[in-house]
């Protein structure tokens, strides 16, 4: 399992790679598109969207279309437009399946909106990012912060957890798990830093590298457990298998779902390069 996981990793950062560095950030922006089109049908099929087809489609539409609106600098109104899209057509599906053998409960159509809006604008910051300058190098340490912090978590919580069921979302993760993913998370950052300014000849300042950490940490984290919570109240094990030994595209970006907008305003509040 642990085999199959790195090699899906290494793959994803390849492609990762490719998009940042050596394809037009209109790529980017398609393959947010798809994650958060994906993501969508996850959300729907995870809290029960039924037999309507519809229920599935509307989200992953809007899901789709908001990244690249930001792409192309109307995201202010691809948002309103898709809000007014999905508020239509997910509250008309309740009202004319109301009483009916296949009512859409009220619970699919917030999950549609969450699904098909929140979970877009979120992931929209990796595409606001790439047009920065330095665009690139921002997205990679959003991606250090959460994966280096997930790891951090893992491995110090398999040596030395010890206190476990701290909370009950994610009764396997430990009080020695959540320390680590802070510790991996400042020596992450710390990494990346010296290797910006080696590699890349830039001037690094290192204290605003460090407050980045404490609240993309907390984001990661939190964004984990809350799609665990998901999980748990729908009773599966992961959203997908479209990436082994990762799950499906929730499992695997969850935690830049809440991530993301938070180290993207901090960049713009305090550039550390």
């Amino acid at each position: 399992m642990l085999k199959t996981r790195v090699i899906v990793a290494v793959i994803l950062i390849a492609i990762l790679t490719a998009l940042l560095f050596f394809l037009p950030p209109v790529c980017l922006a398609a393959a947010v598109a798809a994650i958060a089109c994906v993501g969508a049908f996850e959300l729907m099929r995870a809290v029960g969207g039924n037999e309507n087809v519809r229920l599935y489609v509307w989200p992953m539409l809007t899901a789709a279309a908001v990244p690249l609106g930001v792409f192309f600098g109307v995201g202010e109104l691809t948002v309103k437009i898709c809000l007014m899209f999905l508020m239509a057509a997910l509250f008309a599906e309740a009202v004319f399946s109301y009483g009916g053998a296949r009512q859409v409960a009220v619970s699919s159509v917030f999950a549609g909106f969450f699904g098909g809006l929140l979970v877009p604008m979120c992931l929209s910051a990796l595409v606001s990012m790439m047009a920065k300058e330095h665009g690139s190098l921002i997205i990679v340490m959003a991606f250090v912060i959460t994966a280096v912090s997930d790891s951090g978590a893992y491995f110090i919580g398999r040596a030395f957890g010890r206190h476990k069921g701290v909370l009950k979302a994610s009764p396997n993760k430990s009080l020695e798990g959540f320390v680590g993913s802070i510790i991996g998370g400042v020596a992450g950052i710390l990494i990346f830093g010296a290797v910006v300014r080696s590699a890349a000849g830039l001037t690094v300042d290192f204290s605003r590298l460090l407050l980045y950490v404490v609240p993309g940490n907390v984001m990661t984290q939190l964004g984990d457990l809350a799609f665990s919570v998901v999980k748990r109240q729908s009773g599966i094990k992961d959203y997908g298998n479209l990436m082994p030994g990762h799950g499906g595209m929730l499992d695997r970006f969850d935690s830049m779902i809440f991530t993301g907008p938070v180290v993207l305003m901090l960049f713009n509040a305090f550039p550390a390069f």
